[in-house]
């Protein structure tokens, strides 16, 4: 699907034109490298997320819960890409209409679904809920979510070869879970739900909060840049500072006033509120490696692998609005595939790190079968991006960028 001004590799008659970046206004660099060089970053800060939030959570070792976890990270993303945006509001980057109070009811979707995500994932993925063998399986679904609900929500009409391309990508996936489903059969893997048979339907319902945030982000873009091309605007995209500084803090809010789910017996992991406040506290302590509490913990880790998580975070959401804007909320659900395969290497790489962090042991037979899905998975990607663009809007759109867009926005 990255498409610049040259004819599909596969000859797609759906082309869409981008007339490619500046950097710092000075340098010029084509579309196709720009997008390459994104998909590569994000999927490199998604697995540095994915096993960031394990080592984050290895740290502190029981003493505090996962809402402690999202509770603090989103204050973090926030304040974080708040200060971004101060700065590239100083150098004229976000412009009055970016910050008309219609494109609010976008971002504030996009934070509270973002928000119902972390809470449903995260609370579900517990071994004793959905063990991690599952939730492996489980969290693929995300690709044909957003397939589906992006034709229902945006003008999107797809080719033969989008749908040939994702069921290539779901043939690797399945392929890299292979020694999964096999330890499955044999029984050499936990699969029990401890808690309940219910908690795998709560993890694939949080997988679509998860889809609709990306759609809702690639709608506003798409909206707002049809109409900067249509009013001559000198900048016609979005800004992503801004667009996640705003969407970060609706996150924020919808998890500092959501803290009762907490409480709720059988999903939170507080028994009452005074627990609550006691697991609360101690997230902290421990994250600032407080001596009040006492020697034998790992809270001397706590802050390099909560920063080792926040920063692929920042990462991961950084170059996922870019590739929703200039590319698609579908692109960027293909590029979710490759990440675990890259996690599941690490910890087989790094077997002490694995059985710190309490992840599982990993075999020759995972990496093998991950390292075999992921020629199939490109070759799903090569079929994407031969379909053209997947915008009804860019196929027929006479309204186009005329000039190259400033990168560093």
């Amino acid at each position: 699907m990255i498409n610049d001004e040259q004819t599909s590799l596969l000859h797609s008659n759906k082309k869409s034109y981008h007339p490619g970046f500046t950097i710092w206004r000075r340098w010029h660099v084509r579309f196709a490298a720009v997008a390459i060089f994104m998909s590569i970053i994000n999927v490199l800060f998604a697995s540095g997320q994915s096993i960031g939030l394990v080592l984050f959570l290895g740290s502190f070792n029981g003493l505090t819960g996962v809402y402690f976890v999202l509770f603090f990270c989103s204050l973090s993303f926030t304040i974080v890409f708040s200060l971004l945006s101060v700065w590239f509001g100083f150098k004229k980057q976000i412009t009055r209409s970016m910050v008309a109070f219609r494109w609010i009811k976008f971002m504030l979707l996009v934070g509270v679904f973002d928000a119902a995500n972390g809470f449903l994932i995260v609370f579900s993925s517990h071994g004793s809920r959905v063990p991690p063998a599952l939730s492996s399986i489980l969290i693929q679904i995300i690709i044909p979510f957003t397939f589906i609900f992006s034709k229902i929500l945006l003008p999107k009409t797809y080719h033969w070869r989008h749908i040939l391309s994702v069921s290539v990508v779901l043939v690797g996936i399945a392929f890299s879970l292979i020694p999964t489903f096999k330890r499955m059969h044999d029984g050499t893997t936990q699969t029990e739900l401890k808690d309940g048979w219910y908690w795998p339907f709560i993890f694939i319902f949080g997988c679509i909060p998860g889809a609709l945030m990306n759609i809702i982000q690639e709608q506003l873009q798409m909206k707002y840049t049809q109409e900067a091309r249509e009013n001559q605007r000198t900048i016609t995209r979005f800004s992503v500072m801004y667009f996640q500084a705003v969407e970060s803090t609706f996150q924020f809010a919808t998890i500092a006033l959501c803290f009762a789910l907490d409480l709720v017996p059988n999903f939170g992991t507080s028994k009452d509120i005074t627990s609550f406040w006691s697991s609360f506290s101690k997230g902290f302590k421990c994250f600032f490696n407080d001596s009040s509490l006492g020697t034998g913990n790992r809270c001397n880790y706590a802050g390099g692998t909560g920063a080792l998580f926040i920063i692929s975070y920042l990462g991961t959401y950084i170059t996922s609005t870019f590739l929703t804007d200039h590319v698609s909320a579908n692109w960027l659900s293909i590029l979710s595939s490759i990440s675990p395969l890259i996690s599941t290497s690490f910890w087989f790489i790094f077997p002490a790190i694995n059985k710190w962090a309490g992840v599982g042991d990993m075999t020759g037979w995972d990496i093998g079968f991950s390292l075999g899905a992921l020629p199939i998975i490109l070759i799903g990607m090569f079929f994407y991006r031969g379909g053209g663009t997947d915008r009804k809007t860019e196929e027929n759109d006479h309204f186009i960028d005329e000039h190259p867009v400033e990168l560093f926005w």
